[in-house]
């Protein structure tokens, strides 16, 4: 009967148990609901750790270290920019249901027992709108930022020229690539743009030609002038003519006197090979460091034959490419004119300096025979190559162009040139049939440097040309292209302000 008393008492103290436990569980199953929302400790989305955060907190974080300013750095210049207005997008939506039902799985029994929660690990889905940060790059930093390089400027009153300023500008295509990088590594937020350097520009062809014109105003020149200047680097090229203060079209038709001499040791040279005999050494000296005439006639006697010879050098320039230049005839006095040649130039009715019906030439056509010449010396290359079949090489031409730099007169285009600055040239002047001096000349390539450049300048007067103030004139001219093409070797004569007339 005792025994009997103490069955209620265990059904009330097991009763008691049961609903303990029921309590327990329905308490576990409430924190687990709970943490259902919060993230496994070491939890990564991308490389952020959101563990212990819940899914809407996570996905702050994410966005907020993803989309954190960036900073430009354009040399010195520090820029902060939003990742949002360079093109970075972070697309999250899918990405957060999975995560919820990557928590959701987690059993009650797991949780129960204490068992630790695997961390989840997600990766990120982003972009980069590269139009978007190309037009940010471009309309927001390039514009703000790059600097312009300016060229020399001419120096009012002196042949100098200012120095350059160098510039810069922003890489944006190089830059964009960069950007790739701070999409995998939002905790690295500087990126170092890429930005080229400029070089202070040459002086531009434009420029150079408005400063000789200048040059021939101020020297009050009313004859008539042609220049042409080729800068073999950078195939920069001035040409232009000008009659009486006023620019008038080129290629006017001169008389070619001394300079019409380059030619014919050229095809001369092409008669013979190296190494060359004594006394044709000494011809090519006598005629293009001298500018003796009777070597001219023996070298062409010997070495093209006939009384025809000049005709055949004639022939070469044509074939050449060089319509405007021929020679008719012999040097020695009473010489017979071969043939009468009509030219593009000599037949333009606007201009008619009555050139020597001998020897004509312009200053394109030596201009650009002396730029055929220097390719055919430095890379045996160039239409002398061609037109010849290879018997033009560029020994020859070397040949030719050293003799030309033993013509040290120091006046005309080489009074103009730093002491020591090698000068291939040929220079000619003639008195005509009025026994006046009407035309000069000085044609060749100044080896600078900083560049070699093709400088040819042919001056006319009507009326008689002045030696002096035309060489004045002429050195002038001459060292204002030598200060554009070489601007860390400028040098300044104190020509002082002279008047041509």
């Amino acid at each position: 009967m005792k025994h009997l008393r103490w069955i209620p008492f265990l059904r009330v103290v097991s009763l008691l148990f049961i609903l303990a436990a029921g309590g327990l569980v329905l308490l576990a199953e409430q924190q687990l609901r709970q943490i259902q929302d919060i993230l496994p400790a070491n939890s990564q989305w991308g490389v952020v750790n959101v563990g212990g955060l819940t899914v809407e907190q996570a996905r702050q974080r994410v966005l907020a270290i993803y989309l954190s300013p960036i900073e430009l750095n354009y040399q010195n210049e520090r820029i902060q920019a939003s990742a949002e207005r360079l093109g970075f997008r972070v697309d999250l939506p899918d990405n957060l249901e999975n995560f919820q039902s990557n928590s959701s799985a987690f059993s009650f029994w797991a949780y129960l027992w204490n068992k630790p929660q695997q961390p989840k690990v997600l990766p990120i889905e982003f972009s980069l709108d590269e139009t978007q940060l190309r037009a940010y790059l471009q309309d927001e930093i390039a514009s703000r930022y790059d600097i312009s390089s300016i060229p020399p400027l001419p120096l009012p009153g002196s042949s100098r020229f200012s120095t350059g300023v160098s510039g810069r500008h922003l890489d944006v295509e190089a830059s964009v690539a960069r950007f790739q990088g701070v999409l995998r590594d939002p905790f690295n937020r500087k990126i170092e743009l890429v930005v080229k350097h400029e070089p202070a520009s040459q002086v531009g062809s434009n420029l150079l030609k408005a400063v000789l014109i200048n040059e021939l105003k101020e020297a009050n020149f009313n004859g008539i002038a042609e220049i042409f200047a080729y800068h073999l680097t950078e195939q920069q090229v001035v040409h232009f003519a000008v009659a009486d203060g006023q620019e008038v079209s080129a290629e006017i038709a001169f008389s070619a006197a001394s300079t019409i001499k380059i030619p014919i040791l050229l095809t001369a040279l092409m008669q013979i090979e190296p190494p060359f005999p004594d006394e044709f050494i000494r011809m090519a000296e006598r005629m293009m460091v001298y500018s003796e005439n009777p070597p001219a006639d023996q070298m062409m006697e010997t070495y093209l034959g006939s009384t025809l010879a000049p005709l055949k050098v004639t022939e070469f320039l044509q074939n050449a490419g060089f319509r405007n230049t021929f020679l008719a005839g012999y040097f020695y006095l009473g010489a017979p004119l071969l043939r009468r040649f009509e030219t593009p130039a000599n037949q333009r009715v606007d201009i008619n300096l009555n050139p020597d019906v001998y020897n004509q030439t312009t200053a394109g056509d030596m201009g650009q025979m002396l730029r055929a010449i220097y390719s055919c010396a430095e890379s045996n290359q160039g239409v002398l190559v061609e037109i010849s079949n290879g018997q033009l090489t560029s020994e020859k031409c070397a040949f030719l162009l050293e003799m030309m730099k033993r013509n040290r007169i120091g006046v005309l285009g080489q009074a103009g040139l730093p002491e020591g600055i090698p000068f291939a040239h040929k220079h000619g002047w003639s008195e005509e049939s009025d026994g006046l001096l009407h035309t000069i000349s000085d044609a060749g390539i100044v080896f600078g440097p900083q560049t070699d450049y093709v400088l040819v300048i042919f001056l006319y007067d009507p009326q008689q040309l002045l030696f002096e103030p035309a060489n004045m004139l002429m050195a002038r001219l001459s060292q204002r292209i030598f200060n554009a093409w070489n601007p860390d070797f400028q040098v300044e004569w104190n020509f002082g302000k002279f008047q041509y007339r």
